[in-house]
């Protein structure tokens, strides 16, 4: 049977307390700092060494019970009121006989404790929390993401605390926001945060289960191939060199300010990027099929021009895979790479990209004569460029295998599937390369076994089929 009480502590007589005898006890009296304390009190006890000092009792009542295990606990009622921590106690005992009895484990009982607390508490943490790729730490990029998606899911699916979570929610969401005009990639996106943090929530005891499924049984994903907004093509070589050209030649952004010595014309001092170097930025995104945040956070001293083989390491902090790798760099690259880096400290990022990029990129498109959609719907952005690069080596003959690795893909279907743009294959000559069609003329009458179609294609026996 446990029991409540408060704790006291002894500690010495404040300076300039006075000891007045009460009755027949000794009393220190003080008075508190600040400009609005109070006069306090306490029971003067003597020690056996002759020293006085002043005895305590917390303000809030004590629980002592044992617990599943037979192990003495002490814990905090947080009430001032007698009554009031006898009834937290019983209800930590009744807990205790749930679990002693094997009604209930511990970790299901500290998960239903979690579930009434307020939500936001606990995507705080997880997001302070947030794990990257592999060991490699988030980004405060993606810690900020990963924020808004999922206060966006919790005021949108109307969740306050744990117990609200819904796997119906979810999907009701996914598909109102479809309904909507919301593409299908920012719906998984948004529904890939709110798995990781259930999943989490269930590692760190705060949940059971994941509401939203596990393995095959998890809220389905949007169909992103069956939303056409993001599906982007390739772009050909004439269109690259274009959109190269009209970099260079794009006009220098300035705008005007106003002075006491009148109008005056000064350069936008956010554009880092003068078109040259935009144009080589291109042709290094297409030519080695990095993405732009990968090659935000390249440094000079990832390049290696100098070796038998010239590279670019990724190192696990640039890839978005998380893995350190090498990419192996064209000679036209090289010599443009050669100039980027002239003079410059091994620390320095390679391109220094401005937060306007995109919109200058659309901007070289428009300039090149360009289209941002094709007749098949499929579009071209930055992104495009990596596109760009998966397509050319599959026209290149390159194996899949082989495009899959320089890709960084885990998946080969991603490389052949996505980031392959049929169009730009040569059908025609792929047809040309396989052997003669036989002829479908009618035959004069001889051997059906020796015809025309013989002549084109060896006739393989029964048996010899078999054993191919």
């Amino acid at each position: 049977m446990g029991q409540v009480f408060k704790k006291t502590t002894t500690r010495p007589v404040p300076s300039g307390a006075k000891i007045v005898e009460v009755g027949s006890k000794l009393t220190a009296r003080w008075k508190g700092r600040g400009k609005r304390a109070k006069w306090m009190t306490a029971p003067v006890v003597t020690l056996d060494d002759g020293r006085r000092v002043i005895r305590q009792e917390s303000a809030t009542y004590f629980a002592r019970y044992r617990d599943q295990d037979k192990a003495l606990i002490t814990v905090s009622t947080g009430c001032r009121d007698e009554s009031a921590a006898k009834q937290v106690l019983a209800d930590i005992e009744k807990r205790v006989e749930r679990i002693v009895s094997k009604v209930a484990t511990a970790q299901e009982l500290t998960a239903a404790d979690r579930r009434q607390s307020p939500i936001r508490e606990h995507l705080e943490e997880y997001v302070s929390r947030l794990p990257g790729v592999k060991t490699v730490a988030a980004s405060p990029v993606h810690r900020e993401n990963t924020r808004r998606y999922l206060y966006r899911l919790i005021q949108d699916c109307g969740w306050t605390c744990l117990a609200d979570i819904r796997r119906e929610h979810l999907e009701t969401w996914m598909v109102n926001q479809q309904t909507a005009g919301r593409s299908a990639r920012s719906c998984n996106t948004h529904r890939a945060g709110a798995v990781a943090f259930c999943n989490w929530l269930v590692e760190v005891g705060r949940m059971t289960v994941n509401p939203f499924g596990v393995g095959r049984n998890v809220v389905p994903k949007a169909n992103e191939r069956a939303d056409p907004r993001r599906r982007r093509r390739a772009m050909m070589p004439v269109e690259l060199a274009r959109l190269m050209d009209a970099a260079r030649n794009a006009p220098e952004r300035r705008r005007t300010r106003e002075s006491e010595a009148g109008v005056q014309s000064i350069t936008r001092p956010a554009e880092r990027l003068s078109g040259r170097d935009r144009a080589d930025l291109y042709a290094f995104l297409a030519g080695t099929g990095l993405r732009k945040g990968e090659v935000e956070r390249l440094k000079v001293a990832d390049l290696d021009l100098d070796a038998a083989v010239p590279v670019v390491r990724l190192t696990a902090a640039v890839s978005k895979n998380g893995r350190a790798d090498i990419i192996p760099l064209r000679a036209d690259l090289i010599v443009m790479l050669r100039r980027q880096v002239e003079g410059r400290k091994p620390t320095d990022p390679l391109f220094n990209i401005p937060t306007a990029l995109i919109a200058r990129f659309h901007a070289d498109c428009r300039r090149a004569g360009i289209a941002h959609r094709d007749d098949r719907g499929l579009v071209v952005d930055i992104h495009s460029l990596r596109t760009t690069f998966g397509t050319w080596l599959s026209r290149s003959g390159v194996p899949p295998r082989v495009a899959q690795q320089l890709m960084r893909h885990s998946d080969i279907r991603l490389t052949m599937e996505v980031y392959t743009d049929p169009k730009l294959f040569d059908l025609q000559g792929a047809v040309e390369s396989i052997p003669s069609v036989p002829s479908v003329a009618p035959c004069v009458a001889h051997d059906p076994v020796k015809t025309s179609a013989t002549e084109s294609f060896p006739v393989i026996s029964p048996r010899e089929a078999d054993v191919a």
